[in-house]
């Protein structure tokens, strides 16, 4: 039985949230606690999997708690229910909660958020890589476009679609940036995927705070991974991402569908970075592997971690509230489904096989041939030919 720990420091909240939950109970173990200090109390005597707490508190508050949780226990996923509307404290969250959501909050869309966060949990077997994923609330950039944001940030004349085309060029920065739009907080009654976008929403004076007040950003380290080189992962999945797009309006998928094979292309290998960032010895022992043997990354990852980049992708991108849709391409666009012939996973599984290899040997050419689609790769391919990748 998986359990949550609730930390609120209004006795009427609590109750109102037991009675609520209460049909939960043969499904879940809850505690309910008032104060940060009981939170920790309790986390240091025994397991819990989720930590759900209040931000505006008496004594010890909800950036404080979470910022002794991250350290102390960061294997459990971390999700603040506020009412507060402070964006200061919202701001500082979002390196410490993976997931922000609003008072108030019904049993079922709680009990989904829950429940999906233990759920995607199991791909990831190895504890440490749990933990490490956990508390990952941030990822370096390239050094050339992180120079640019913050120039750009710190000038009073730029305008929030001149950022944003800056981080639309960043993996990190895009994932960080659509983490805080999608959260409760902004209230978005649209579900945004577009970086460009997600500043447009944002505004300047918040991406600036991220970026300077609460240092969300920073810059990629290229001497702890020799072998691993980000501007090459950065120029793979941007052309991945303008491709999978394509390939995605050629199947006439909706509007939201390839706004998603777009964003998906741009994070399928975002898991890379986070395992060469947290492990460089690991991954520069994944990366030797697959120049001497011949081996696949994935193979190699598998040998070395147990796990792969997918894995690790997906789960950190859903623990930063990414739509389901980007999170489930992330974690299978290797491998679609037949049920999936009229998705953006399969966009983006066709866009990576053919920017890796132009004869598309990474292709899976039965599962194409299953979902009627074979017929369109003569078509795709010529896609790719015409593709015009985006550089700084």
């Amino acid at each position: 039985m998986k359990r949550i720990l609730f930390v609120d420091d209004e006795p009427r909240v609590l109750e109102g949230m037991k009675r609520m939950l209460y049909p939960y109970r043969n499904d879940w173990d809850m505690v309910f606690v008032s104060s940060g200090a009981e939170a920790l109390q309790q986390l240091s005597q025994s397991h819990f999997d989720v930590l759900i707490t209040d931000m505006r508190m008496p004594g010890m508050n909800g950036i404080e708690l979470l910022s002794q949780v991250v350290d102390r226990f960061p294997q459990v996923v971390r999700m603040v229910l506020s009412g507060t509307a402070d964006t200061e404290i919202t701001l500082s969250s979002v390196t410490l909660a993976h997931q922000y959501l609003s008072k108030p909050c019904d049993a079922k869309t709680l009990r989904a958020t829950v429940e999906r966060a233990l759920n995607l949990r199991v791909m990831l077997n190895d504890p440490g890589l749990k933990q490490l994923v956990s508390r990952t609330h941030s990822l370096p950039s390239i050094p050339s476009v992180y120079t640019r944001l913050m120039k750009a940030v710190q000038d009073p004349e730029v305008t929030p679609k001149e950022i944003g085309q800056i981080i639309s060029q960043d993996l990190a920065m895009s994932a960080k940036v659509l983490q805080l739009v999608n959260s409760a907080f902004f209230g978005t009654q649209r579900r945004i995927t577009n970086p460009t976008d997600a500043v447009i929403y944002l505004g300047t004076e918040t991406v600036r705070a991220l970026a300077l007040t609460v240092s969300v950003f920073s810059q990629f380290d290229t001497q702890r991974v020799p072998r691993f080189s980000l501007q090459t992962l950065r120029d793979h999945s941007l052309s991945v991402a303008m491709l999978a797009r394509r390939i995605a309006e050629s199947l006439h998928l909706p509007k939201a569908s390839v706004e998603d094979a777009f964003l998906g292309g741009l994070l399928h290998e975002l898991g890379k970075l986070v395992l060469a960032c947290n492990y460089p010895q690991q991954y520069e022992e994944v990366l030797q592997r697959v120049q001497q043997t011949g081996i696949s990354v994935k193979q190699a990852e598998l040998e070395v971690f147990g796990t792969t980049h997918a894995e690790v992708g997906a789960y950190l991108l859903w623990l930063w509230g990414l739509p389901d849709g980007v999170t489930e391409i992330v974690a299978g666009y290797d491998h679609p489904g037949v049920d999936q012939a009229q998705s953006p996973l399969v966009a983006v599984h066709v866009a990576n096989a053919l920017i890796d290899d132009e004869s598309g040997k990474g292709l899976d050419l039965e599962c194409l041939r299953s979902m009627g689609l074979l017929d369109q790769l003569p078509e795709w391919k010529q896609l790719r030919e015409t593709a015009a990748l985006q550089r700084d």
